[in-house]
């Protein structure tokens, strides 16, 4: 599965990889913790908790991933931060995929104890300014992406005390963005998943037609 190589970005900050980035390239620290919780339907529970009670299929796992907002970027258009991977250096794109929820040194969250490393000077200015929200997911063993939650969105100008260079040599004492509040995206109701399904019947018979 796609998300099998992130098990080692948790550890980004547990073993430093030289010359994968210049010192001068800034990158946003940031991770979900255990204390992180989920609101839905005017109940906050654990996002331990959350996740368990989801229903994910067998051979899922779920991840956190950061998406960017605002900008020039077009309503509609998916953009993400990529990541920092020790030992691989900068997957560009793989910031889709995210960083799976996982157990590091008695820690358990995406990204902990200290933090994921994800590039972030391309997005330091804009009219509008650009914006980040950390999104909660569960992928598939076919990679596919189902967004579960999310959390509220920040500019970059309220980012500045998480915004580093890459691979901080004391990265034990670098400030991590840490959202733990977060809301649960609605489920498609069952009216919705019916007429989606009244819908492959109808183009199915088309195409047979045809």
């Amino acid at each position: 599965m796609r998300f099998d190589i992130f098990k080692i970005a948790a550890c980004a900050a547990l073993a430093l990889t030289a010359g994968v980035a210049s010192a001068g390239d800034d990158v946003l620290y940031w991770m979900v913790g255990s204390d992180a919780t989920v609101e839905k339907g005017g109940v906050t529970t654990s996002v331990s908790s959350f996740f368990e009670n989801y229903g994910a299929t067998e051979g899922s796992a779920f991840a956190a991933r950061v998406r960017v907002t605002g900008g020039n970027i077009q309503d509609g258009q998916d953009v993400f931060l990529d990541l920092y991977i020790p030992g691989y250096g900068l997957d560009v794109g793989g910031g889709e995929y995210g960083v799976e929820f996982s157990e590091v040194g008695g820690y358990w969250g995406a990204g902990v104890p200290t933090g994921n490393q994800s590039p972030s000077g391309d997005y330091s200015a804009g009219t509008p300014e650009y914006s980040f929200i950390v999104e909660l997911g569960n992928i598939d063993s076919s990679d596919n992406w189902t967004t579960v939650a999310t959390s509220a969105s920040a500019s970059y100008s309220s980012l500045g005390d998480y915004i580093h260079e890459t691979f901080d040599i004391n990265p034990g004492q670098i400030a991590v963005w840490a959202p733990n509040m977060f809301t649960a995206v609605p489920e498609p109701s069952s009216g919705l998943l019916t007429l989606i399904g009244f819908a492959f019947l109808a183009l199915r018979r088309k195409r047979k037609e045809a």
